[in-house]
């Protein structure tokens, strides 16, 4: 221990002894403490200490010091062949772009949560019977559906298709979407009030009077954001509508509306037409096996208030409101999603074949490098930080693939996609997409580069240093192996276009 002090200095360079020197002076002198004194008195506790310090000073980090050298290396080789490298990266970029695509338009149906409080809470009554569950309500459907207040917060009736009318009194009548609800919408949603008020319970009821609650994006567009725009008349349908109140910009509902106008149901009433449809909150800890149990019930309370409305095997089921809005949307996407999968592998098999093309015309320099002394592990490692190079480059530009590949995939789909906006706004590049495609690329440069590493780092040093680049020829193995990828792609394209012709059929 007490020598380590003298094997720091003598590890040290000539040009450093001197600092080293005055650090220890320094060190010796300026701590007027009981360490101090404790040092001096141990002169080996002072040697410790100054070896842990000089340790410190000079560490070092080899796993972060030879990936970037084995990167630096790996780019570099890829530079001295420039159409090999822009083909790989090519090919890697449409199956990533076309992969990150389809991933942004799933991230918006499925996986990002819906723009209410709560979203988790929120679902869709809806009726049960032999052949399913299916949506829509009547009066007396929700007006019992409205009693069950030991499992709902809130329960509100809207118009999920909306109705035009046309608005006049201006110079250039226009045409708007108006949307009927019941009285809890808006708190049922969560829609932030931006001036006003919403409809009151008189105003819900019939007679109630001719209100309504305007959009944000009316009341900028048509009205200029007027502050006084509450109190004053629409003629709708050549009829005075009060404006009783303004909805805030982040309000945004799957049925675009430009304003909305009470049902004002009769809640005595029997009409049994279906016209609308009921969504409902439930309560903290109330589950949907919990809320099913009661709407059973519920069932059955309406069976004898209404004999014959409802069949003996139908009922009442409650349904996530986000997958009531995507539907069979879902099956669609994923679909579509493992269909790109398979494009991706085809891409992966290429790049594969293009890599152990390359491997050898290489043959001679993995040689030459492993008799110097490199490791197999080694070789391996920095083959494959080629293909991750490769990869890295090809996600970058399928990201910017993918980007503009959205806005093909949204102008060929058959329309109707949930959640994605009138005009496909809402598909956008979030941190979730962005995860994806630098999780694919690091994916697809290990899947497509490790077994040509693998096969390259398998040489024989005898045969491949008598032969020139030019002269080696590709191995049993490496042949065999590159047959099976041809094969493989081959296979992997027929059944890409036996599942489009089915896709077409039905």
């Amino acid at each position: 221990m007490g020598n380590r002090l003298q094997i720091a200095r003598c590890c040290e360079p000539l040009n450093r002894r001197s600092d080293l020197d005055c650090k220890v002076l320094n060190f010796a002198r300026t701590y007027n403490t009981t360490t101090h004194r404790r040092l001096r008195v141990n002169p080996r506790l002072l040697n410790d200490r100054f070896a842990q310090r000089s340790a410190w000073e000079h560490r070092s980090f080899p796993f972060f010091e030879d990936a970037w050298r084995d990167l630096r290396f790996a780019l570099r080789s890829l530079a001295k062949v420039p159409s090999f490298a822009a083909i790989a990266v090519l090919v890697i970029a449409v199956g990533i772009g076309a992969n990150t695509a389809v991933f942004s338009v799933i991230n918006t149906v499925l996986l990002r949560p819906l723009s209410y409080p709560d979203p988790h809470s929120l679902v869709i009554l809806m009726n049960t019977g032999p052949q399913g569950s299916f949506p829509g309500a009547n009066v007396p459907k929700f007006n019992i559906w409205h009693q069950q207040t030991r499992i709902f917060d809130a329960v509100a009736g809207f118009d999920q298709a909306g109705a035009g009318l046309n608005l006049t009194g201006g110079n250039d009548p226009e045409q708007l979407q108006a949307v009927h609800v019941t009285g809890d919408y808006f708190r049922l949603f969560g829609a932030p009030i931006l001036t006003g008020r919403t409809f009151t319970a008189a105003e819900d009821s019939p007679n109630g009077g001719r209100v309504a609650v305007l959009s944000y994006g009316l009341w900028k567009r048509r009205f200029g954001g007027k502050s006084d725009i509450v109190g004053s008349n629409l003629q709708l349908d050549g009829q005075p509508y009060l404006v009783v109140g303004v909805i805030g910009p982040n309000f945004v509902t799957e049925t675009p509306a430009d304003l909305w106008l009470p049902y004002q149901f009769d809640l005595n009433s029997r009409d049994m037409a279906h016209y609308f449809q009921v969504a409902a909150r439930l309560k903290p800890r109330v589950t949907l096996q919990m809320a099913d149990a009661e709407l059973k019930l519920a069932a059955d309370q309406f069976r004898g208030t209404y004999p014959g409305a409802l069949g003996p095997t139908a009922g009442f089921t409650a349904v996530r409101l986000q997958e009531v809005m995507v539907g069979d949307t879902r099956l669609s996407l994923l679909v579509l999603l493992g269909a790109v999968t398979f494009v991706l592998l085809i891409a992966c098999a290429n790049v594969a074949n293009l890599l152990l093309i390359r491997a050898t015309a290489r043959q001679r320099e993995i040689a030459t490098r492993s008799a110097l002394g490199a490791g197999r592990g080694h070789i391996i490692r920095q083959l494959l930080t080629e293909s991750l190079a490769i990869s890295l480059v090809g996600g970058f530009f399928g990201l910017i693939t993918g980007f503009i590949g959205v806005r093909l995939l949204l102008a060929i789909s058959p329309g109707g996609i949930p959640r994605i906006g009138h005009d496909g706004s809402a598909v956008s590049l979030d941190l979730n997409v962005l995860l994806f495609t630098l999780g694919v690329s690091i994916l697809t440069g290990i899947l497509f580069g490790l077994f040509p590493a693998i096969s390259s780092s398998r040489v024989n040093l005898a045969m491949a240093l008598k032969e020139s680049s030019s002269q080696a020829g590709v191995g049993f193995r490496t042949g065999k192996v590159r047959s099976l990828l041809v094969i493989s792609e081959v296979a992997l394209a027929l059944i890409l276009v036996v599942g489009a012709g089915l896709l077409i059929r039905t």
